[in-house]
C-alpha cells in the first residue's frame, strides 16, 4: 500500500508544496505548487509576508486534496532564525522580520556587553551571525520595540505556519537550535543567558523533538477545503535539518555534507555537541538534527552571491540565465581574484557585482569587471571556502573526511560542483536535488512509524535517488590558489 505525505518546503526565495508517496521502499515526489518568496521592504525594514505564505500553502494543500489520495501527514520546513510573535488572543503582532533586516547590523557590542561572546558560545555552541534570533531579539530590546512587550509567544517561521494550520504553538528542536537561545548540551532554553540579555523567558514555547505528531488541521480549514482532518507533524523544521537527513550516505565511508542553496551549510554529523576553543575561534555551529544527531557545520554565503548578482544584472537590463552565467564563468580567466564569501559586505540585497569588485579593490587584487570575471571570482571563492571549512572540520573533530555529499538546489550548478571537487581534492557525490523535501517526508514516515529510524530513512532515500560522482582534477593549480586564498582570509 502506498502512503502519501505532503511536504511544504519554504526557502528564502521560493516555496513548494510537494506530495511524497512512499511505496515499495522508495519515495516518489510530485511538485504540486510553487510560489515566490522574498522580503517586503516597508519604510526601510525587511519583512516576510506571513499571511501570503499561508494562502500559498493552503493552495498547495488544495492541489494535494484534488489528487484524490489520502494524506497521512503534513509538515513544514523553512529557513532558520526568523520568527513571529502572537499575543494573548492568539493573533500575530505585526509581520515577522527578515533576517537581512538592517536592525542587527551593529548589535554585537551591545549584546556582548550583557553576555560575553565566549560565554554565549560555550552555552549555545552556535556560530555567531548577527542575523541569529538572539541578536534580533536583543535589537528589539535595545530599540524598545513594543511588539516584544505585546507578544506572549514566539513562534519560529515553520512553527508559525504550523500554528496557522493546526493551532499548535511550540518550537521544534532543530529550528529552535538555530536561534542561539538553546543550551547545546541539554536541548532546553538557556535560561541564565536569556535573562542576562534582558529578554523575556515567558515568550519561549515548549521545545518538541522532530518526528512528532502535534495535532490536526483546524476545523475551519477542513470546512473551507472540504476535507477530513489531516495529522500535522513536526519534522526537521529547519530546512537544512531535513536536507541533511536526506543525505544518501550508505557506503560506510567517512563523509561530510554540503547543503547548497541560498546558503551553503557544510559540516559533519555528530552524536553530541562539540564545543571547544577551536570551534569558537573558527566560528562553528552545533545545530540539532533528525534522529538525535548534531549538525556540526559552517554557514557560508552560498548561491546568494550568484542569485543577487543575477538580480542586479536584470535590473540593469541584462537578463542572463543561470546556465549563461555558469558558461561565462567557465570561459573567464581562472584564479584572477578571490573574495571572502562570508564578508558582511555581501549580506544585504543590492548591487552585489559592484560590491564584489570593491572587495577585490580594497584587498589589492585584480578587480573583476565583466560578468564572467565576477562569476568566476564568486564560484572559485566558494569552492576554496569549502576546502577551508573541510580542513577546519578535520582539525577540530580529529576525524578524516573521505567524500563530500552535496545536496539541494546547488546540485544543478555543474561548474561550481566540479570546482568544489577540484578544490577539496576529494570525490563529490551530488544529489538529491530535492533533499529537503525527501528529508521532510522521511521524517513524517518516522513519526507515523512507517520508517523505523534515520538509517532506514537514508536507505530508502538512496534507493529513490540518482546521484553523480565528480572526481577532482587540476590539483596543483587549486593547491596554489588555496595558498593565496588562505593568505588573504585565514
Amino acid at each position: 500500500m502506498a502512503t502519501h505525505y505532503l511536504a511544504f518546503d519554504l526557502g528564502a526565495s521560493s516555496g513548494r508544496a510537494i506530495l511524497g508517496t512512499l511505496s515499495d521502499g522508495r519515495i516518489e515526489l510530485e511538485e504540486l505548487h510553487r510560489f515566490d518568496n522574498g522580503p517586503v521592504d516597508i519604510n526601510g525594514g525587511l519583512f516576510w509576508n506571513l499571511l501570503g505564505l499561508f494562502a500559498e500553502l493552503k493552495q498547495g494543500l488544495a492541489n494535494a486534496l484534488a489528487k484524490g489520495v489520502k494524506i497521512s501527514g503534513i509538515a513544514i520546513d523553512t529557513w532558520g532564525v526568523d520568527f513571529g510573535l502572537i499575543d494573548g488572543n492568539g493573533q500575530f503582532v505585526g509581520f515577522p522580520r527578515h533576517y537581512r533586516d538592517p536592525r542587527t547590523t551593529d548589535i554585537y557590542p551591545y549584546a556582548f556587553g550583557k553576555v560575553p561572546r565566549d560565554e554565549m558560545y560555550r552555552t549555545t555552541g552556535i556560530q555567531f551571525m548577527n542575523l541569529n534570533t538572539v541578536f534580533q531579539l536583543v535589537a528589539m530590546e535595545r530599540d524598545g520595540d513594543s511588539s516584544l512587550q505585546t507578544g506572549e509567544k514566539l513562534l519560529f517561521m515553520p512553527n508559525a505556519l504550523t500554528y496557522l494550520f493546526s493551532g499548535n504553538a511550540s518550537a521544534e528542536y532543530t529550528i529552535a537550535s538555530t536561534s542561539q537561545l538553546c543550551d547545546a548540551n541539554t536541548g532546553t532554553w538557556a535560561k541564565k543567558m536569556i535573562e542576562g540579555l534582558d529578554l523575556p523567558m515567558a515568550i519561549l514555547p515548549d521545545i518538541v523533538p522532530p518526528c512528532t505528531v502535534v495535532g490536526e488541521l483546524r476545523e475551519a480549514i477542513c470546512e473551507e477545503l472540504k476535507c477530513d482532518p489531516v495529522p500535522f507533524i513536526l519534522v526537521g523544521s529547519h530546512d537544512t535539518a531535513s536536507a541533511v537527513a536526506a543525505v544518501p550516505a550508505t557506503t560506510g565511508k567517512s563523509w561530510a555534507y554540503l547543503s547548497s542553496g541560498t546558503w551553503s551549510l557544510l559540516g559533519v554529523e555528530l552524536d553530541k555537541p562539540l564545543i571547544s576553543d577551536a570551534g569558537l575561534a573558527a566560528n562553528y555551529t552545533n545545530e540539532g538534527g533528525v534522529g538525535g544527531k548534531i549538525r556540526f557545520l559552517k554557514n557560508i554565503m552560498g548561491m546568494w552571491l550568484i542569485q543577487e548578482s543575477r538580480s542586479e544584472w536584470r535590473r540593469q537590463g541584462q537578463n542572463y540565465t543561470f546556465d549563461e552565467m555558469d558558461m561565462m564563468a567557465a570561459e573567464a580567466e581562472p584564479f584572477r581574484s578571490f573574495i571572502d564569501p562570508n564578508d558582511e559586505s555581501f549580506v544585504a540585497p543590492g548591487n552585489l557585482p559592484e560590491r564584489i569588485a570593491e572587495f577585490c579593490r580594497k584587498t589589492g587584487q585584480a578587480v573583476p569587471e565583466t560578468p564572467g570575471q565576477i562569476m568566476r571570482c564568486a564560484l572559485e571563492s566558494l569552492a576554496l571556502r569549502y576546502r577551508m571549512a573541510l580542513d577546519e572540520i578535520e582539525e577540530i573533530t580529529g576525524q578524516g573526511i573521505e567524500i563530500l555529499h552535496l545536496v539541494g538546489g546547488g546540485v544543478k550548478n555543474l561548474v561550481l560542483n566540479q570546482y568544489t571537487a577540484d578544490a577539496i581534492g576529494r570525490p563529490v557525490i551530488t544529489g538529491p536535488v530535492e533533499a529537503t523535501a525527501l528529508g521532510n517526508i522521511a521524517a513524517q514516515a518516522m513519526a507515523t512509524g512507517e520508517l523505523a529510524d534515520l538509517a532506514e530513512a537514508r536507505c530508502v532515500i538512496a534507493a529513490s535517488t540518482d546521484t553523480n560522482t565528480l572526481l577532482p582534477a587540476d590539483g596543483a593549480e587549486w593547491d596554489e590558489a588555496y595558498g593565496r586564498f588562505r593568505q588573504l582570509f585565514a
